[in-house]
């Protein structure tokens, strides 16, 4: 009798710990794959550089100062004042307004989340979400390169129609690298607080951070503009204004807010329906390089356009006379810096108990 009850009590033992093991189990694996279901970012702070040192004119009521560029900021401003003083219709259209976040797309998202469960209620958290393809587009670059390249032509030939100038030329390009290939990957630790089951479903809220960082390129534009001229046949004035627009974007830290329900199909199996949001600083910049240049011809000699404003021309500062497109040169000058930016994922992943 003895000898027969042993197998009963051997299985007993064994279901026993089989059950009392998958009470114990406290990690568990998820894949997931979801959508980034929307991307929100702040509108930053624009900062353009301040206006150039006041320069020699012949007479204060008619001002001028140094300028960078005319592609952008006071130069721009410089040029488009004078044209509507003289009552021409060219406009320089400045590159200000594209110094914005750059809009975003809809992509999909794929990752792991490792848990340990702490007690009945809490677990911590390891997630990895892998962002399959860029996020970002230009924000009208395109656009703001073309319109500033083809409005320098139409603002200084309308410029240069107004005084005593022969063998006026006037030439702009502009190109730009716009397609995005940066790809971002978050890195998260959380806790998940579960909550009473409701029917089938358990509910949970997940709150952390981490970190976001990403590898590729970011757009960037290169601008040129270029004006020769001679006034009154004598004195030849020949300048050059080059612009380049890079973005960039370093690691930034993310908060992460989220909930959602998990349904456990076995023991050892269960589904999860998750939504979060990783919300931090958005960590794009604009610079900015300038470099305007003009050839020393002889005779020396100069020309302002006695407006207010005024633009000033001159092939030698030692006529004792700047032009406007006489400022130092910018290297990386930061036009834009992002604010606050905000990506909600929505994910249904496959738990693997242990």
């Amino acid at each position: 009798m003895a000898r027969s009850s042993l197998p009963l009590l051997a299985f007993c033992i064994w279901v026993t710990a089989v059950s009392a093991a998958a009470q114990e189990s406290r990690w568990d694996v998820e894949g997931y794959g979801g959508v980034v279901a929307a991307r929100t970012a702040g509108e930053g702070t624009r900062t353009l550089p301040v206006a150039g040192a006041p320069l020699v004119t012949s007479n204060p009521i008619f001002p001028t100062r140094q300028a960078p560029s005319w592609f952008f900021g006071d130069g721009a401003t410089l040029l488009n004042g004078v044209n509507a003083d003289f009552g021409r219709s060219g406009r320089i259209v400045p590159l200000d307004e594209a110094f914005a976040p750059l809009d975003s797309k809809r992509v999909a998202a794929l990752g792991v989340r490792v848990r340990r469960r702490l007690n009945d209620r809490l677990s911590a958290e390891i997630s990895v979400d892998a962002f399959t393809q860029p996020e970002d587009t230009t924000s009208g670059l395109d656009e703001a390169v073309e319109s500033a390249r083809a409005s320098f032509r139409t603002a200084f030939i309308d410029l240069l129609a107004t005084g005593p100038f022969s063998g006026v030329s006037v030439a702009a390009s502009g190109t730009t690298a716009s397609e995005t290939r940066r790809r971002e990957t978050a890195a998260t630790l959380a806790l998940n607080a579960r909550f009473p089951p409701w029917g089938a479903f358990v509910p949970y809220l997940t709150f952390g951070g981490g970190l976001l960082t990403g590898s590729g390129s970011l757009p960037s534009a290169s601008l040129e503009g270029h004006y020769r001229f001679s006034v009154l046949g004598e004195v030849a004035i020949d300048e050059t204004d080059r612009v380049s627009v890079r973005y960039s974007r370093g690691a930034s830290f993310v908060a992460v807010l989220g909930a959602g329900l998990q349904r456990n199909m076995s023991d050892r199996w269960g589904l999860r329906i998750d939504g979060r949001m990783l919300l931090g600083p958005d960590a794009t910049r604009i610079t900015i390089d300038a470099s305007p240049a003009t050839v020393r011809t002889g005779p020396s000699g100069f020309i302002e356009s006695f407006t207010n404003p005024a633009v000033q021309f001159s092939n030698d500062p030692s006529t004792g006379r700047r032009s406007t497109l006489s400022a130092p040169a910018l290297q990386g000058f930061e036009v834009f810096s992002g604010g606050l930016q905000t990506r909600t994922l929505v994910t249904i992943g496959v738990v693997r108990r242990f």
